[in-house]
């Protein structure tokens, strides 16, 4: 016996189709459930300048970030700048299934609290210094984020 009529006769038999629908539903299952990763907040570089342009060092900067979506609450890293006014966070990212994603969806709807408000944020405060202000630049969740962020010296 050949191995397509084989294959022949079990599918008249109904085994090939039984098969064939466990197949179906498991490829199914595993596309639900596999944990899809989204960025929250992509890689950020921020240079920290004064009014005069001149890079502020030493300076705390924290970054804030946050998928309402998926997370309920959020997350923070704080890090100082170096001698040029630089610093550096990495990609914010989590990782949720296609049907994580929905039940949140779903309870998004229901809960009138969270509408109106973006799904990811993320932003930076500059703080921490007796010679400057308190200053916040904010991720709006699309395109890059702010590359600087001025501050004001204060008299």
């Amino acid at each position: 016996m050949r191995f397509n009529q084989w294959v022949s006769d079990q599918w008249r038999s109904g085994y090939g189709f039984r098969v064939g629908i466990v197949l179906a539903l498991a490829v199914v299952l595993c596309t639900f459930l596999y944990p899809l990763q989204t960025t929250t907040v992509p890689h950020w570089n921020l240079r920290v300048v004064d009014d005069a342009g001149t890079p502020v060092s030493e300076i705390n900067v924290t970054e804030h970030w946050q998928n309402y979506l998926l997370e309920s609450e959020g997350h923070e890293e704080a890090q100082t700048t170096n001698q040029d006014g630089l610093v550096s966070f990495g990609a914010r990212t989590i990782r949720a299934s296609l049907l994580r994603r929905l039940f949140a969806q779903i309870s998004k709807f229901r809960n009138y609290n969270n509408r109106g408000r973006p799904i990811r944020y993320g932003a930076v405060v500059v703080w921490g210094s007796k010679s400057y202000e308190t200053t916040v630049a904010v991720y709006p969740g699309e395109g890059t984020p702010p590359s600087e962020i001025r501050v004001q010296r204060l008299r």
